[in-house]
């Protein structure tokens, strides 16, 4: 079937809602490095997100892309967006690295990396998408991907897809970057550390209510981009009394986190809910020890590397902190294994596997008449 407009991609990645930072950005970039070779590949991204990458990239209005200030506004002037049917989103097929769908367009895949806003709305417009229009879109496309077994169990909980519709591709943990530190400096005063802190759902607010546990003997760095949530843990820390012992980060460069996860004594990471969760990979890449929440998404990416937490046991939150100090450099060992098990090869291949059974096409050929 031959393409009428020959300047129209073969297929278009979507990223026009990723910003230059997290999951999303992450998960694409992983999307570009597989399939970057191919001819005919475009991607779209908003303004002022790049990738370095073998392929035509489109730019799109900045204020498309995702942000840790919430916003009323942002997903109304998305899909107003989209409806345009803007030159840029023009392809034979299109693969969304995210959950937007674009309504005026067939042969589509669609990224929903997790359900958490089907839970925990940022507000009632994010909660009408998510429950009301998300999943008849979703009926509508060709297929759909997700990060893990668990995202893709509660896809087919929340919304009845078939699981034969629902597709796994992992995220990468990038082990040639983030890896143990040669030789450990020392710091000032041993610190535990908590990346991501933006999202009510990351349960950051739980880590400093426990602060009995661990202020005695840690400071908290928190890396967390400026928004509402930011403010309220800013506000919490005040009110706990607590603000010489607690440290926000926003803006940390990727060199700068690499150095954060490799000196700190624990990454903490009591989230409620994730589709994938790359902090505790990346910092189990770099040899350090975590402690997670104790939920099914953990186990099934983590193993039984980490300290897992009950979410609201004080119990259980004063334990973990009691076996901070023996956890083990064999058990350190087993999270570096475990974290660069999460390859760009895995994902290729879980790509691959996607989308030859969706649209009978591979990743492997490299001429242009093999995707026609």
């Amino acid at each position: 079937m031959k393409d009428t407009d020959s300047n129209r991609p073969w297929l278009l990645i979507n990223a026009a809602r990723i910003g230059d930072v997290g999951g999303l950005r992450s998960f694409t970039e992983g999307l570009i490095r597989c399939i970057e070779d191919c001819p005919g590949v475009s991607v779209v991204v908003p303004s002022g997100v790049t990738f370095k990458a073998n392929l035509k990239q489109e730019a799109v209005p900045s204020w498309l892309a995702s942000s840790t200030r919430v916003s009323l506004l942002r997903p109304i002037l998305w899909a107003l967006y989209s409806l345009i049917d803007a030159r840029t989103m023009r392809a034979e097929r299109i693969l969304t690295s995210t959950h937007h769908v674009l309504p005026l367009h067939k042969r589509q895949i669609v990224t929903v990396h997790d359900v958490r806003p089907y839970y925990y709305a940022d507000n009632r417009v994010q909660a009408f998408y998510w429950r009301r229009l998300l999943p008849k879109a979703l009926q509508k496309c060709d297929g759909v991907l997700t990060v893990s077994e668990t995202s893709k169990g509660l896809l087919t909980k929340v919304y009845g897809i078939d699981p034969e519709r629902i597709h796994v591709i992992p995220n990468v943990v990038d082990t040639t970057y983030f890896s143990p530190a040669q030789c450990t400096a020392p710091t000032c005063e041993p610190y535990l550390l908590a990346v991501g802190g933006s999202w009510k759902h990351k349960n950051i607010t739980e880590l400093l209510e426990m602060h009995r546990y661990w202020i005695p003997k840690y400071q908290l760095k928190i890396v967390a981009g400026k928004g509402q949530y930011s403010e309220l843990l800013q506000q919490l820390v005040m009110k706990l009394g607590i603000a010489d012992r607690v440290e926000f980060l926003s803006g940390v460069p990727l060199d700068e986190l690499r150095t954060l996860y490799q000196r700190c004594e624990a990454l903490v990471y009591p989230s409620f809910i994730e589709g994938f969760g790359l902090p505790p990979l990346e910092a189990m890449a770099c040899g350090r020890p975590v402690i997670v929440s104790d939920t099914q998404l953990s186990h099934e990416l983590y193993g039984d590397v980490p300290l897992f937490v009950q979410l609201g046991s004080a119990e259980s939150w004063c334990a973990a902190f009691d076996a901070l100090p023996h956890y083990s450099q064999e058990r350190a060992n087993r999270g570096i294994t475990i974290a660069r098990s999460y390859s760009p090869q895995r994902m290729r291949s879980a790509l691959q596997e996607a989308l030859a059974k969706i649209w009978g096409i591979g990743i492997e050929e490299r001429s242009p008449a093999s995707y026609l």
